[in-house]
């Protein structure tokens, strides 16, 4: 485990995988104990975390876009037993985690190597072994400071927490990942319904929602998506949801006050 306080002057770049206890939850493989705990306090505490997937149907799948090490995935399914769960993360050393955490947890989920965007191809994915959750497609240096500089100032972080928070983002790698379409997958795992589509992806969301075909959006019934509102972008992906028949609801957890992350939930029921 690596021991947060005393870093190394110069971090290796392959940290190892850690067993975690969850607050009220599993344990599960991670690549940063801090990390996994926090994103489980989100999962549990913020409301639309709490109710996207509650009511769905054994005939509806959950599609998890962005899906770390699983604990979303883990999450949506205790509120809907006996939905099929599909789970995509890009990040070879993440996906690790995921496969581990899904067989112990839900073994009868499918976890995909790969990302989802407009077209697929390959790509190059800006990997942070330290903060998983912020590898992207789409990296922006000026929103990373936004949202990390926020996130800090909202749980009063002191100067030594920030100092290792920065060290441990700092460390990053590419990695040529592999991209696919939700409409390619729709159509390749013959799904018929999807009851929930969460996208988490790091400024990649607007990118994942066009590769849905105009065909396969009424087969959606809710949409749960983190969005970096950059240049507008909260206000486009609302209406796009709107255009394809889903009310849009839209909260920010109290960390990400002040930053551009917003969540929204887009829902036809």
């Amino acid at each position: 485990m690596v021991d947060y306080w005393n870093l190394p002057a110069d971090l290796p770049s392959a940290p190892p995988t850690v067993r975690c206890a969850l607050p009220d939850g599993p344990t599960v493989q991670a690549m940063n104990e801090a990390e996994a705990q926090t994103l489980w306090t989100e999962l549990t505490e913020a409301p639309f975390y709490r109710t996207a997937a509650a009511g769905l149907g054994p005939d509806e799948a959950i599609v998890d876009v962005g899906a770390h090490v699983g604990l979303a995935a883990i999450r949506f399914a205790a509120q809907a037993p006996g939905a099929r769960v599909l789970a995509f993360e890009p990040a070879p050393k993440t996906h690790g985690c995921l496969v581990a955490n899904l067989a112990e947890h839900l073994p009868g989920a499918t976890a995909f190597n790969m990302a989802l965007g407009s077209a697929a191809g390959t790509a190059e994915l800006i990997f942070h072994p330290y903060i998983p959750s912020s590898s992207t497609l789409f990296e922006d240096e000026e929103d990373n400071v936004r949202n990390i500089e926020a996130n800090l100032d909202n749980i009063d972080a002191d100067q030594q927490t920030r100092q290792v928070v920065w060290r441990m983002f700092d460390v990053r790698e590419t990695v040529q990942v592999d991209v696919g379409t939700l409409s390619g997958i729709i159509r390749d795992q013959g799904i018929e319904r999807i009851g929930l589509l969460k996208v988490d992806v790091e400024r990649g969301e607007l990118d994942v929602l066009k590769g849905l075909d105009d065909e396969h959006w009424p087969m959606v019934r809710r949409v749960l998506l983190e969005v970096h509102d950059i240049d507008g972008r909260l206000d486009e992906i609302t209406a796009l949801m709107a255009e394809h028949g889903l009310r849009s609801e839209i909260s920010q957890f109290g960390v990400y006050t002040g930053g551009t992350v917003h969540l929204v939930l887009a829902t036809r029921d």
